[in-house]
């Protein structure tokens, strides 16, 4: 019957921590200011505060300069000073249970703080519609606006408010019996209070940790985090913690059955409510410990604290505690023998039961009506906003010479418009030069150490043709010779043998030379180059290499198919040494401006060292290729081959002329 105490009274409203009263001193050092300001912004915010300095203790008082405050930001058109009007004034219309008003007031604030960009005290406002919508029981309502209030404390990184939205969403959640989430916002706030040294924050959280667990019936869980909340409000010395602890510990014992130690929180309650007045917490202990008492037979000492809570219910709009409190009243007076007015009161409960849901409807379309008013009294002062641009309109058209100057002032600034955008396109361009710039340094650089490569090839094939085939030739003819002049040696095998590794020599000579730079390429072409080629690497007899070149791709410059040959060498040159395969494939092919390659292998594909063992490596091959026009792609996996794909627009390549 009383689980709704669970949550109510762990919901902190910020406003209330605002409202502590200041001394005399602080008072009349305020009112003196206020006998020497003008009638500024300043002294708005000065009313403001003196009013605060008479909360709660003298309402009326604190009343009045909070409306001379309001009246005062109207005349000067200080948006601001409404805006904070409606969030401090919000404090005295919920102590008369006025809270529609106070929800109208704060979602105005809202709007206003939204448009002066006010980011701190657009959070506050925030957090107090949330309280409201909380207090009418529009829950889905009070978590959006916890929600929006918690995403910009997030923003700004302010941790002393984020835990406090996260505790007032917990508490929400737990009525919308979303009991995992609203631990897990619990929890947040716990954390937060932790990682900021917060002790309250870290007090609130536990009572709302430990209400998470009983209305799951958790409640050796719940108990423990009342506990420690208990032990936690004592030590910062605010018994408002430690009340509403026995007020949670109350109801966890009744919803146990546990009735001495239900009685004995109560009980607590209640007298620690005497030191620490909590106007709200109140219902709660007159109608627990009204139950209690009912429960111990003291029949006219328990009418006295339930007839108390349904006053207060009734002041405060409280309709969940004033139907609980007709019932109990209801079944009080009949026990007492007053059976009519028994009946009454059960009638006034069952009158209430029904029309909650109804309550909640009648709630919606009042926020409605609210909002149309609001709507209207926009309208209306839009309709005033034209008359003043009318009158603003004729006072410009008496005024040409205003017209003159902002005309010039548009021109010069459409000049240095220009003048800027000039200087900027200018800059662009400046850049982009550079980075081409850059671009043909690398390409040269490049085409400088490909150059260097191949003088040092083409010094190496003929000094390996001329010198080290010379050589070996000139030893196997003497050998000739030799076999001549002694005929013993032409049936001498190992004789034989010698000249066969001698011929074997002069081969991989010539094989060599031609490879470090070919022949056949300037002969007849890449596409024969490429297959003579691969048919001298394939003799091997662990790697069979085809080869698939048609002559019909034609005939480039000398420099571009040398390239091409090279870019196929290094390679083929990798599936040797690294790939393990056992297969290989390379094919060139031609489509209109389009030349392409393709290697493909059947080994172990690519692996984490593959690229740093290759000859030239991968970025220098993709250098080259991109130096050529060209695009290279490779699709590689783990034991499943490597596949090497290279385009090359040879749109700008000149073809040689074969006659």
């Amino acid at each position: 019957m009383f689980k709704k105490i669970l949550f109510a009274v762990c919901l902190i409203a910020g406003l209330c921590s605002s409202a502590r009263a200041f001394n005399t001193a602080a008072q009349d050092s305020l009112f003196r200011v206020l006998q020497q300001q003008k009638a500024d912004t300043g002294r708005v915010n000065t009313l403001i505060a003196y009013a605060m300095s008479y909360m709660p203790d003298s309402l009326r008082k604190a009343d009045g300069l909070f409306r001379e405050a309001l009246r005062l930001s109207r005349q000067l058109g200080y948006a601001k000073g409404v805006a904070d009007f409606a969030c401090y004034y919000m404090y005295i219309q919920d102590m008369q249970g006025r809270y529609e008003e106070s929800l109208f007031m704060v979602d105005n604030a809202v709007k206003i703080y939204a448009a002066l960009r006010d980011t701190v005290s657009l959070m506050r406002a925030l957090s107090f519609s949330g309280n409201e919508h909380h207090q009418l029981g529009n829950f889905t309502a009070a978590a959006g606006r916890y929600l929006e209030a918690l995403k910009l404390s997030d923003a700004t990184k302010d941790s002393l408010f984020s835990g406090l939205m996260n505790n007032n969403l917990a508490t929400v959640f737990i009525v919308l019996k979303d009991y995992n989430k609203a631990y897990r916002y619990a929890e947040k706030a716990y954390r937060n209070g932790i990682a900021i040294g917060n002790q309250r924050r870290i007090t609130s959280a536990l009572i709302t940790m430990g209400s998470c667990m009983v209305v799951q019936k958790r409640y050796q869980e719940g108990e423990q985090y009342y506990y420690k909340s208990i032990a936690a409000g004592r030590g910062l010395e605010d018994s408002a913690y430690v009340l509403k602890a026995y007020v949670n510990l109350g109801n966890l014992y009744f919803e146990q059955d546990k009735r001495p130690q239900a009685y004995q929180y109560y009980a607590r309650s209640l007298e620690l409510s005497r030191k620490y007045p909590d106007q709200e917490l109140l219902t709660y202990i007159y109608l627990g410990y009204g139950r209690e008492l009912f429960n111990l037979k003291r029949y006219t000492e328990a009418l006295s604290y339930v007839e108390q809570a349904i006053t207060m219910a009734r002041r405060y709009k409280a309709t969940n505690e004033l139907r609980w409190g007709y019932l109990v009243a209801s079944n009080l007076k009949a026990t007492l023998g007053h059976y009519e007015q028994a009946f009454a009161l059960r009638e006034q409960f069952e009158e209430l039961n029904d029309s909650l849901a109804g309550d909640a409807a009648r709630n919606n379309v009042m926020l409605l009506e609210m909002q149309y008013q609001s709507e209207k009294k926009d309208r209306e002062l839009t309709a005033k906003e034209l008359q003043l641009a009318l009158k603003d309109l004729q006072i410009q058209q008496q005024n040409r010479w205003i017209f003159v100057f902002l005309i010039c002032a548009v021109v010069l600034l459409a000049m240095v418009a220009v003048v800027w955008q000039r200087l900027r396109h200018r800059h662009h361009l400046q850049e982009q030069q550079l980075h081409t710039m850059e671009a043909e340094k690398t390409v040269q650089v490049l085409e400088a150490m490909i150059q260097g490569e191949e003088k040092e090839r083409t010094r190496l094939s003929k000094d390996l043709h001329d010198g080290v085939g010379g050589l070996l030739s000139a030893v196997k003819m003497h050998f000739g010779a030799l076999k001549h002049d002694q005929p013993a040696l032409k049936t001498d095998a190992s004789f034989s043998h010698a000249m066969g590794m001698l011929d074997d020599a002069i081969g991989e000579v010539r094989k060599t030379a031609h490879n470090l730079m070919p022949e056949l390429l300037a002969r007849m072409g890449l596409a024969e180059a490429v297959r003579f080629y691969c048919r001298n690497v394939s003799h091997s007899r662990h790697l069979a290499i085809s080869c698939y070149a048609p002559d019909n791709i034609g005939r480039f410059k000398g420099n571009f198919e040398l390239s091409v040959y090279r870019i196929v060498q290094e390679l083929v040159n990798n599936i040797i040494k690294h790939s393990q395969a056992t297969e290989a494939l390379v094919q060139l092919t031609r489509q209109d401006q389009l030349l392409t390659i393709t290697v493909e292998d059947n080994g172990i594909g690519i692996h984490e060292s593959r690229e740093t063992q290759s000859g030239m490596g991968l970025n220098s091959l993709q250098s080259r290729i991109r130096a050529l026009n060209g695009n290279l792609e490779i699709a590689a996996a783990n034991g499943q081959g490597t596949t090497a794909y290279i385009e090359f627009n040879i749109a700008i390549m000149q073809l040689a002329e074969i006659g």
